[in-house]
């Protein structure tokens, strides 16, 4: 006890030394100079940096009897010119539906879009309903259209002074679809907490699933293994380069880790029909046309390349049923479909959902040719009927 009576003053001591030193000295402080080069380390930085600049938060107003909602989520910048200050922007239809009718062929009246880094928009609970209070970035949207059977909508902001002189790009889309166990990015606005990213692994590259409470719908998606939480509705799935694979749309609330996204090929040909008929002004929507034909997929098996070692899965497309714009046509049921061509694009199919998507392509007076197999190759042009 008593060495330690010694030593408490001898601390003391060499502190108040240490003390009296500095200030007895004059000091130059240097500030580190930090680069973008020693911040971003890795390929997935640079992804996610590139990713994040497409991405948006969405909020969307509607009404209940209960009081006011606010569907909140996220969505990508499809196209953009920032010297007008216009862009398309993507998101899920369930996004900015109105739920306050007993229908799902509202949409919101209201709705805000704010840039990453730019989000001031903040939400006060107000009885039974909830109050949003936007900020001077928020940009006010309106859907151009959307298909609900697709969970898929297309905004479209117009002479925005906040796009013009925003970092805000336009994603750059994947040529490549999603394959197994590629590293993903997903780019959300969960829980209307601002936009933020996680990372995770393509666990399928195609599936189907069933919406439970939203008119019991099936799309095919991608299923992923990052973390979903509600506000990711909407917002961009990237691949390790920042490019968009897909769109974000569920989470499995019975599971851990099991979300899914729409993938591109579907994204991309339902946005551009829907845009497409806002440019040309000839119509509002998807526009879907009969073909006169549908087709089943049979004898699926995975196929690994050899070049990269990849595992995919391919199966025979063949005739499921035909009406009397190609009963006549010389198609028969069970005849195997090699390829579709619309215009000067022509897809060899390996999976019957290709077929199907492939057909968003089809605009106004265009016509399609089918290559099919029947004792030899045969071609086929098909004048479709608007649906």
């Amino acid at each position: 006890m008593k060495k330690l009576k010694h030593i408490i003053p001898l601390f003391i001591f060499i502190s108040c030394c240490v003390f009296l030193s500095a200030c007895g000295f004059t000091t130059t402080y240097v500030s580190p100079t930090i680069t973008v080069d020693k911040i971003i380390t890795s390929d997935i930085e640079v992804a996610a940096n590139k990713a994040m600049l497409s991405g948006v938060s969405i909020y969307a107003e509607g009404k209940k009897a209960t009081g006011s909602v606010i569907s909140m989520g996220a969505g990508v910048i499809y196209k953009l010119d920032k010297n007008a200050g216009n862009a398309y922007i993507i998101t899920n239809y369930h996004v900015v539906y109105d739920s306050g009718f007993n229908t799902f062929d509202h949409f919101s009246s209201n709705i805000y879009v704010e840039l990453y880094g730019s989000e001031e928009t903040w939400l006060e609970k107000v009885g039974n309903g909830v109050t949003p209070h936007y900020g001077s970035t928020a940009m006010s949207a309106n859907v151009v259209g959307g298909s609900l059977k697709h969970d898929l909508a297309v905004l479209k902001i117009s002479g925005s002074d906040i796009l013009k002189n925003s970092s805000a790009r336009q994603a750059d889309i994947s040529t490549s679809p999603a394959h197994l166990a590629q590293t993903v990015i997903t780019v959300g606005n969960p829980l209307g907490n601002k936009l933020s990213v996680t990372k995770g692994i393509v666990s399928r590259e195609s599936e189907y699933i069933k919406y439970s409470d939203f008119e019991d719908l099936i799309v095919r998606c991608i299923r992923i293994d990052a973390p979903i939480n509600s506000g990711n509705s909407g917002g961009g799935l990237f691949d390790e380069t920042g490019a968009l694979l897909g769109i974000v749309n569920a989470g499995n609330s019975d599971a851990e880790n099991i979300g899914s996204a729409l993938p591109v090929p579907l994204v991309t040909n339902v946005c551009d029909n829907i845009i497409f008929g806002d440019e040309s002004g000839l119509y509002k929507g998807l526009k879907e046309y009969d073909v006169g034909i549908t087709v089943a997929g049979m004898n699926s098996k995975a196929v690994v390349d050899e070049g990269t070692g990849l595992v995919c899965v391919k199966e025979e497309v063949v005739v499921a049923s035909l009406t009397s714009l190609t009963l006549t046509r010389g198609l028969q049921i069970g005849d195997l479909i090699a390829s579709i061509q619309i215009g000067e694009e022509k897809l060899n199919l390996d999976r019957a959902f290709q077929f199907e998507e492939f057909l968003f392509k089809l605009r106004p007076g265009m016509k399609l040719t089918l290559t099919y197999i029947n004792n030899g190759a045969h071609d086929i042009t098909i004048t479709p009927v608007a649906a």
